[in-house]
């Protein structure tokens, strides 16, 4: 494969502390991505958290996760006080740009409600407390190949 044929779906958090996830597939995936990703989650309703979520559940969307093909996923919370939104989103965006140069987002009709349930629903994960250990089987970040939950590298106010 090469590096042109990644793909991206993002969501970006409004509300501090500002966040950025984005989700990875192959752009000959997509349309299997969607389809299963809609099967997956579609139509879900977020939790408030992950781990309010009971555990059952969680097994249950793990597992329908677990078909759709994506590559990676990358997480960015920006947790600086001093910084508008927009330059949080800026600088977000350039460290994602960064982190993965062979991938371009996917935007309007290209990135479907599935694919976007399932970014947002990444997100959702992202944001729990590191000091939550879950069993693969109950953890969402198990369904990638590669992930990178964290937060702005080598910025400044």
């Amino acid at each position: 494969m090469t590096t042109s044929e990644m793909v991206y779906t993002h969501v970006w958090q409004e509300e501090h502390p500002y966040s950025l996830t984005a989700v990875s597939l192959a752009a000959d995936r997509l349309e299997e991505a969607e389809v299963l990703a809609w099967d997956a989650v579609g139509g879900l309703v977020l939790p408030k958290s992950w781990a309010e979520l009971h555990p059952q559940a969680r097994r249950c969307l793990v597992r329908a996760c677990r078909r759709i093909p994506i590559e990676g996923l990358w997480h960015v919370q920006d947790d600086r006080t001093q910084v508008s939104e927009e330059r949080s989103r800026r600088d977000c965006f350039a460290q994602l740009k960064d982190d993965w140069p062979h991938a371009s987002p996917l935007t309007g009709r290209d990135a479907g409600p599935g694919m976007g349930a399932l970014t947002r629903l990444s997100a959702l994960v992202c944001r729990m407390s590191p000091g939550l250990l879950l069993d693969a089987d109950e953890d969402l970040l198990d369904i990638y190949d590669t992930y990178t939950v964290g937060g702005l590298a080598g910025t400044t106010p």
